[in-house]
C-alpha cells in the first residue's frame, strides 16, 4: 500500500496542481508589443502547471511612467500596477508578457515580478533569446515562476524547480517548469 501512495504523490508532483474549481482561470496579456504568438506559444505550459483554463486578455499599454532613461529598462512594478487595473474579476490571476528590459531598483534586472496580493504578475522575453525551442522552454519558466509569486510562493533553496531564483540563464535552463513537492503542496493550499 505504501508504494500505491507515493506513486500516486509522484504522479501528483509531475502533473502539477490540480484546478481549485472546476472553472478556474488564469488570464496571459500581451504587453506593449508582445506578439500574441508568444502568449499562445507558453499557453498549454501554464495551463498544465496550474489547471487551469487560460484566457487571452487584450494588449496592455507599456505604462509611460514604467520608462527609466537612465537606466534604458523599464520598472516592473509599475507594469504591475497596469496589469492590477485591468484583471477582471472571473481571473484567478494575470499575467503580462512583456518583450522589454525590465528592472527594480535593487537589481541590474529581473526576469519578472509577482504580486500576490493583487494576483497579477509580469515577465519579460528580452533576455531568454535562444534557439526556439530553447527560448520556448524559458518563456514558459519564467511565466510558471511569475506566477507562482503571484500566488505567494515564495523561492526555492531546490535548484531544479521552478521556483528557484535565476540570477542567469543557465540556472533557468536548469531549473525547468515542474514545482518540487514542497512549492505543489504550498501552491495546492494558497488555492483552497
Amino acid at each position: 500500500m505504501g508504494t500505491l501512495v507515493a506513486l500516486v504523490v509522484a504522479m501528483a508532483t509531475l502533473r502539477g496542481p490540480q484546478p481549485s474549481s472546476p472553472k478556474c482561470v488564469i488570464a496571459l496579456a500581451p504587453v506593449g508589443d508582445t506578439p500574441i504568438e508568444i502568449v499562445s506559444m507558453i499557453r498549454p505550459a501554464v495551463a498544465e502547471a496550474f489547471g487551469c483554463k487560460i484566457a487571452i486578455a487584450p494588449a496592455v499599454p507599456l505604462p509611460a511612467s514604467a520608462w527609466n532613461t537612465a537606466r534604458k529598462q523599464y520598472l516592473s512594478t509599475a507594469i504591475l500596477d497596469s496589469l492590477a487595473r485591468v484583471k477582471q474579476p472571473g481571473w484567478e490571476r494575470l499575467l503580462g508578457i512583456a518583450d522589454v528590459d525590465l528592472y527594480v531598483p535593487q537589481l541590474n534586472f529581473v526576469f519578472g515580478e509577482g504580486d500576490a496580493r493583487r494576483g497579477v504578475a509580469i515577465f519579460s522575453l528580452a533576455r531568454l533569446r535562444g534557439p526556439e525551442e530553447l527560448f520556448r522552454k524559458r518563456a514558459e519558466t519564467e511565466a510558471i515562476h511569475e506566477f507562482g509569486h503571484a500566488y505567494g510562493l515564495s523561492h526555492c533553496d531546490d535548484p531544479h524547480c521552478v521556483m528557484w531564483f535565476s540570477n542567469t540563464l543557465v540556472e533557468t535552463d536548469r531549473k525547468g517548469t515542474l514545482f518540487c513537492g514542497r512549492h505543489v503542496a504550498e501552491l495546492a493550499r494558497l488555492r483552497e
